[in-house]
């Protein structure tokens, strides 16, 4: 295990199996989802990385009462040494966080795995972790967003939308 968020009833984990290079996101025991290496990585030094690239306008839609941001779809992408080996779409994510009662481990997994079939816990690795970057890049609501969220809140109120005219207060 390189690296895991959750467990069986939901969560990731990033690790190698058999020496090949796998991400896998568990939506709630309901399917796993896998992005695995074509082959077991050579002996030495290799950079791999995910990068999910997330369809939806994320929690920011919350502060208008609209959960339109949540539980959309997304790309995944696994990277060898800087090369793209798997790519696929989630048609769905979990809508908000994942379970309380489990565990983020770097180097095992402490609790439940989230996927039995490739692993039993602790599963700790072998193998020389030099560094581990993790980067959380959240969408961003524009101006544009906010407007159309705003104008279907109202609309959802009072059945009329809002006309913002130039030099009128928001």
């Amino acid at each position: 295990m390189i690296l895991t968020s959750g467990g069986r009833f939901a969560g990731y984990g990033f690790y190698l199996l058999k020496g090949k290079p796998v991400f896998l996101w568990n939506l709630i025991d309901l399917k796993r989802i896998k992005w695995e290496g074509p082959d077991a990585l050579a002996p030495g030094k290799h950079t791999l990385e995910f990068d999910f690239k997330y369809d939806g306008l994320g929690m920011g839609t919350l502060a208008f009462n609209n959960m339109s941001g949540l539980g959309r779809s997304g790309t995944g992408t696994l990277k060898v040494d800087g090369k793209e080996v798997s790519t696929q779409k989630l048609e769905h994510t979990l809508p908000m966080i994942l379970q309380w009662d489990e565990s983020f481990d770097v180097g095992s997994d402490t609790l439940t795995g989230v996927n039995d079939a490739d692993y039993k816990p602790p599963f700790p690795l072998t193998a020389k972790l030099n560094k581990l970057t993790i980067k959380v890049d959240r969408p961003k609501l524009t101006e544009e967003d906010n407007k159309k969220l705003e104008n279907a809140q109202a609309t959802a109120v009072d059945g009329q939308p809002i006309h913002h005219l130039q030099g009128e207060p928001h």
